[in-house]
C-alpha cells in the first residue's frame, strides 16, 4: 500500500509558507510519501511547517480565547469573542474553530513527519532523533494547548475520568472519539519526557531539552505534582537569565529585519518584518482614534469578592501607585486598556520563561518543600524589585500561606494579556481556593469551549454541553 503524505508542492520550492494550509485534511491533490520526503532538507523543511502553523496560533489567537474565559478581560465587542467571553460558544463559531483546526494542523504535520523517517535517504541517526524530539515536542505542547480550552480542567472529576479532546498520533483524519483527560495527559507527559531526553541543549529558535523541561514543570504544576514541577524547574532556571531590568516582556527592538528575543525566553515564537507572528494581540489590543480596542480590562467597580484573586483585574493591580506595571494600562473613555503591545508591530512571543518557571517553582516550594521557603522568598522579592519604584518586598519570615498569595498575585499581574491566568485559577479552583470566575462558576459547561462541526462525523463523538453558565 502505497503511503501518502499531504502536502503543498510549495513546501519543497519556496520552503517555509506562512498561512497556506500546506497538510490538508483531503486527498485531494496527495502526492505520494515517497516523492515528498527524499533527503533530510525535505524533513527539516517539513518539521519547520509544522512550528510555522503553532507560531500562528501563537499570535494571540489562542491567548486571547484564554484571557477572554478568565476574570481579567471586561466584555469584549467582536461577536466571536463575546460567545467565548459569555461562554457560549457552538460548533459554528468561526474564530474557536480556527484555533482548534489550526492546532491540528501542526500535530498531523508532525504526525506525517514521525511515520516517513524511513524514506529519507542520507539521514544520519542524530538528525533523526533530533527531528522526532521536535515533532513530538510541538505535537505535546499543541494537545495541552487544546485540552485546556476544550475540556474542562485537570481535577474536574477525581479520577480526571472526564471527557477530554482526540489524540491524534497517526496523520490521518479519521473519525475518534475523545480521549479522557488523564489519558490526554498522560500522553502528553510521555511525549514530553521523551523529548526532554532527545532534544539537544542548544538549537537555535527552535526547542531544545530545556523547552521541554520548562513545559514540563508548568503542566506537573497544573496537575498539583508540586514536587515535579520544582524538580523541572530547578533544571530550567538559570539566574542570569532573569531579566532583572527589563519589565517589557515584548521588546520591539528589530535587528537584520529579525525581533531580539527576550534573554529571559526558554521557547517561544520568532517575529521578522517579512513575517509577524503578533496580529491577534496588536490588532485586538490597540485601536486608533477614539474608539476602544476589541480587548479591555475588566474594571467593574461593583463586583466584589472577600478573595481577592476572583476580582476583576484593574481593582486586582490596582493597589499601589509603586507598582511599574501600572504603566501597562491606559484609559479610553471608560475602559481600561493593556498597553503591552502598543505602538508595536514585530516582536517575539516567549511561551516558556524564567518569571513564570520562578513564580511556579516559588509557589510549589510552598505546597511541597517548605524547607526551601527562604529560596521561594528571594525569588518572589526579585520579580517584585524588578516591578515596584519603591521596596515593596514580602518578609524574609513569610508563611507558606503568605509565599503562595505572593506568588499568584505576582504571577497574575505579570501574565496578564499572555492566556496563561486561566490555567492558574482553574487548578486554585478544584483545590477549592477560588469558585467564580467573573459571575459564574469556574466548572460550568460554557467554560469548555465547543468543538467544530466536523468532529461530529464520528459516530459517538461528544460534544461539549452548552450554555448553563449564567
Amino acid at each position: 500500500m502505497k503511503k501518502y503524505i499531504l502536502i503543498s508542492i510549495s513546501i519543497l520550492t519556496i520552503g517555509l509558507v506562512s498561512c497556506d494550509k500546506m497538510l490538508n485534511y483531503q486527498p485531494d491533490g496527495a502526492i505520494l510519501a515517497e516523492d515528498a520526503l527524499k533527503t533530510p532538507d525535505d524533513a527539516q523543511r517539513l518539521l519547520n511547517s509544522c512550528y510555522d502553523v503553532m507560531a500562528n496560533v501563537f499570535d494571540g489567537s489562542y491567548q486571547n480565547l484564554a484571557e477572554l474565559l478568565s476574570n481579567n478581560l471586561a466584555t469584549p465587542t467582536g461577536l466571536d469573542f463575546q460567545a467565548v467571553y459569555n461562554k457560549e460558544t457552538n460548533f459554528f463559531t468561526p474564530t474557536t474553530n480556527g484555533v482548534y483546526s489550526d492546532f491540528y494542523y501542526s500535530i498531523y504535520r508532525c504526525n506525517s513527519l514521525l511515520e516517513n523517517f524511513d524514506l529519507i535517504e542520507g539521514l544520519s541517526e542524530s538528525e533523526r532523533t533530533r527531528m522526532e524530539a521536535e515533532a513530538r515536542f510541538i505535537r505535546a505542547y499543541c494537545h495541552w494547548h487544546v485540552v485546556k480550552l476544550w475540556a474542562q480542567p485537570w481535577g474536574y472529576t477525581p479520577n480526571n475520568t472526564h471527557l477530554g479532546i482526540v489524540i491524534r498520533d497517526k496523520a490521518s483524519n479519521a473519525p475518534l472519539h475523545r480521549n479522557t483527560v488523564a489519558e490526554v495527559y498522560s500522553f502528553i507527559l510521555s511525549e514530553l519526557a521523551w523529548a526532554a531526553d532527545n532534544l539537544p541543549e542548544s538549537n537555535g529558535n527552535y526547542a531544545n531539552a530545556n523547552a521541554a523541561k520548562g513545559a514540563l514543570a508548568m503542566i506537573h504544576f497544573q496537575m498539583g505534582n508540586y514536587s515535579q514541577a520544582i524538580q523541572y524547574c530547578d533544571d530550567v532556571i538559570n539566574p542570569s537569565q532573569f531579566a532583572d531590568t527589563l519589565l517589557d516582556r515584548f521588546p520591539a527592538d528589530v535587528v537584520n529585519m529579525v525581533a531580539l528575543p527576550n534573554p529571559e525566553t526558554v521557547f517561544g515564537i520568532v517575529s521578522n518584518n517579512a513575517d509577524v507572528r503578533t496580529d491577534d494581540l496588536i490588532g485586538n489590543y490597540n485601536a486608533s482614534g477614539v474608539l476602544p480596542p476589541n480587548l479591555t480590562l475588566w474594571n467593574d467597580a461593583t463586583y466584589s469578592s472577600s478573595n481577592e484573586l476572583e476580582n476583576p483585574f484593574f481593582q486586582f493591580i490596582n493597589v499601589t501607585g509603586t507598582d511599574k506595571r501600572l504603566s501597562w494600562i491606559g484609559t479610553n473613555g471608560s475602559r481600561k486598556t493593556l498597553n503591552r503591545f502598543l505602538d508595536k508591530v514585530v516582536f517575539n512571543v516567549p511561551l516558556i520563561y524564567q518569571t513564570e518557571l520562578i513564580l511556579i517553582r516559588a509557589e510549589a516550594i510552598a505546597y511541597a518543600q517548605p524547607g526551601r521557603l527562604n529560596e521561594a522568598i528571594a525569588d518572589i522579592n526579585k520579580v517584585r524589585t524588578r516591578a515596584y519604584s519603591q521596596d515593596n518586598s514580602i518578609s524574609t519570615s513569610s508563611s507558606v500561606d503568605e509565599v503562595k498569595i505572593s506568588a499568584r498575585r505576582e504571577y497574575r499581574i505579570e501574565t496578564i494579556g499572555e492566556g496563561k491566568w486561566l490555567d492558574q485559577f482553574r487548578r486554585l479552583a478544584t483545590e477549592g481556593v477560588v469558585n467564580n470566575i467573573r459571575y459564574s462558576p469556574w466548572d460550568c459547561p460554557g467554560m469548555a469551549i465547543q468543538f467544530p462541526n466536523n468532529e461530529t462525523t464520528g459516530a459517538g463523538f461528544q460534544l461539549n454541553p452548552e450554555g448553563g453558565c449564567n
